[in-house]
């Protein structure tokens, strides 16, 4: 089942998915300069689905975002990602946006990860085929 989250103009800002045939949620990302409340739903919406299923590895695919979202990655390094890798999350395989500004985002946000113990891996991606293809590598 996909769930969406939409603004309060009704377009579609955010889509999760477990994709059950390959053990992994694709999260999807649509926009531009979302705000710091849609972060925090997007993400907690994450954090509600992951208990329900036994996966440890999460798509978060940012091709169709434009901007910065820094005053967001504060809480995700505080509040999100610690009660994500206690609910099992491993790794994370984040699509690179086109955007300059968001692409700077998602670093600074893999720089954060760093502070985590071994067995939990942000890395970045340019493209879907290659952040899948290591999510479901053994390594």
């Amino acid at each position: 089942m996909k769930n969406e989250l939409k603004d309060q103009e009704g377009k579609v800002f955010f889509t999760l998915e477990y994709l059950q045939d390959k053990g992994i949620f694709y999260a999807a990302w649509f926009g531009s300069y979302l705000s710091v409340e849609q972060v925090k739903q997007g993400a907690l919406l994450f954090l509600d689905e992951i208990a329900s299923h036994s996966t440890s590895k999460l798509m978060n695919d940012n091709r169709q975002l434009e901007g910065v979202w820094d005053e967001a990655n504060e809480w995700l390094a505080t509040e999100w990602m610690p009660a994500v890798i206690v609910r099992g999350l491993k790794k994370f395989a984040h699509i690179y946006s086109p955007d300059l500004y968001a692409r700077l985002s998602a670093e600074f946000m893999q720089d954060n990860s760093q502070q985590f113990p071994e067995g939990f891996d942000l890395r970045l991606f340019d493209n879907q085929e290659d952040a899948e293809k290591w999510l479901l590598s053994e390594d």
